[in-house]
C-alpha cells in the first residue's frame, strides 16, 4: 500500500469532486425548473359583491345608527388594538427568557 497520507489525499480528492459535482446537477436543476417553468399570467379580477347588501327601505335614523356604531367601534379600536400586550405586564416571551436565566444560574444562587 502506499502512503497513508497519500491515501487519504486521494479520498479527500475524490470526495470533494463528488460534492461539488453533485452541488453542480442541483444547480443545474434549480435553473432549469426557473427557465421553462413559468408562472400563470394573473385572470383579471372581478370587483367583489358588497359584505352587506344596503335595504333601500331602511329609515334614515336607523342608518344613522348604523354609522354611529361603526364609527364608534372604530374609534375604540384605534385606541386600544387587540394585538398589543397590556402596559403593565410582560410579554410571555420576555418571561420565558428571565425564566432561563434562572434556572440556569440556580447552582450558582443556592450556594453550593
Amino acid at each position: 500500500m502506499d502512503n497513508p497520507l497519500t491515501l487519504a489525499l486521494t479520498v479527500s480528492g475524490i470526495g470533494l469532486l463528488a460534492l461539488f459535482a453533485a452541488l453542480a446537477v442541483l444547480y443545474g436543476l434549480m435553473y432549469a425548473m426557473t427557465a421553462f417553468i413559468k408562472d400563470r399570467p394573473v385572470a383579471k379580477q372581478e370587483e367583489p359583491a358588497p359584505a352587506v347588501e344596503t335595504d333601500e327601505r331602511a329609515s334614515p335614523a336607523a342608518r344613522r345608527a348604523a354609522v354611529i356604531a361603526v364609527a364608534l367601534a372604530r374609534a375604540e379600536l384605534e385606541q386600544n388594538p387587540a394585538g398589543t400586550l397590556p402596559e403593565t405586564g410582560s410579554s410571555p416571551w420576555g418571561q420565558y427568557h428571565r425564566r432561563r436565566l434562572l434556572d440556569l444560574n440556580l447552582r450558582t444562587r443556592t450556594g453550593r
